[in-house]
């Protein structure tokens, strides 16, 4: 996972390329496990460990092979053929899971909340970085992010664990794949998909036909009116006809406020309304609950929260993905 946001915030991308099935079993044939067959500087230099970082390496080989216990490195033998896509190339010595794969691995020691945060980065068209530094930070104090492209989709991730329905962690996989959404921009998004999207049992709000940065394109009178010809809308509700719009601080900037003018503008010529959210929104539980009743009338629904103890698993979902994304709870 080290390796996969080290990748998508130096270069934008995911730039490995993807084994098929020959390329696979030529790959872990000539695995080789031993202190002087692995080459930490290598690694370090495509991100996957740090310079002095001492930590195990984890190699995985064919379930033939001889599993010896070497200091610092833990082998793992395959107890099951891997379906070809599922790994990739870091380098010409350097086999790596593909994302979807590396997300199952990683849903064996994840709590939901956890995964399901990994998997909206995973999707989504941000990265978290391993540390503060200058990029985008979610909120002061917070680790920075990067925007990239996804490194994988929801539904692809769907079809790799039909694919493995044995491999440690699918089941967490499978439990969390259903509620993700492609497309979150920033931890922040990702935050307000969880919260929203997620069903009144597991503490969200049950807004299921939510699309993420989705774009709508503008007739004339909408032109006319916002001098757009289309808007991307941060969390679209088609049968609510509403958008939420999280508003970072950038949004402060004179330039940005014309820009959400225009949008609401151009979007009101629709029937579409935007309802602007920020950092306190997605602070607060009740603030939460408030939009979503909004949401709920416009929908020409009821809004009932079936679930019992459900204020508390809301604050239990929303303190969950905010310490995911190195946010401070609610």
């Amino acid at each position: 996972m080290r390796g996969i946001r080290f990748a998508r915030c130096r270069y934008g991308f995911l730039p490995w390329e993807r084994l098929d099935a020959r390329r696979q079993r030529d790959a872990l044939a000539r695995t080789r496990v031993g202190r002087t067959a692995i080459n930490r500087d290598e690694l370090a230099r495509f991100g996957f460990c740090g310079w002095d970082d001492d930590s195990e390496v984890h190699v995985l080989v064919p379930r033939s092979a001889a599993r010896r216990s070497n200091s610092g490195i833990n082998v793992t033998s395959s107890s099951a053929d891997v379906p070809p896509g599922l790994f990739l190339t870091a380098s010409p010595n350097i086999i790596v899971p593909a994302p979807e794969l590396c997300f199952i691995q990683c849903c064996e020691t994840l709590s939901f909340v956890d995964a399901l945060a990994l998997g909206l980065e995973l999707c989504g068209t941000f990265s978290m970085k391993e540390s503060p530094d200058n990029g985008r930070t979610a909120t002061e104090g917070a680790p920075g992010y990067q925007e990239c492209e996804a490194a994988m989709s929801a539904r692809g991730l769907a079809k790799a664990i039909v694919r493995l329905p044995r491999m440690y962690g699918v089941n967490m996989a499978r439990k969390v794949s259903s509620h993700l959404l492609d497309n979150a921009r920033s931890p922040m998004e990702a935050i307000l998909a969880g919260m929203f999207h997620l069903p009144f049992a597991q503490g969200g709000f049950g807004i299921r036909d939510m699309q993420l940065n989705h774009k709508i394109p503008f007739g004339r009178t909408a032109m006319d009116a916002s001098g757009m010809p289309y808007v991307i809308c941060d969390a679209y509700i088609p049968s609510a006809k509403t958008t939420l719009e999280y508003n970072g601080r950038y949004h402060d900037d004179p330039q940005a406020r014309l820009h959400d003018e225009r949008k609401s503008l151009g979007l009101e010529a629709l029937g579409i309304t935007m309802l602007p959210l920020n950092q306190d929104t997605l602070r607060s539980v009740d603030a939460l609950e408030a939009v979503a009743r909004i949401i709920y009338k416009r929908k020409g629904q009821r809004y009932r929260s079936r679930s019992k103890n459900s204020a508390v698993k809301r604050i239990e979902l929303l303190n969950g993905l905010r310490a995911a994304f190195g946010l401070k709870p609610y």
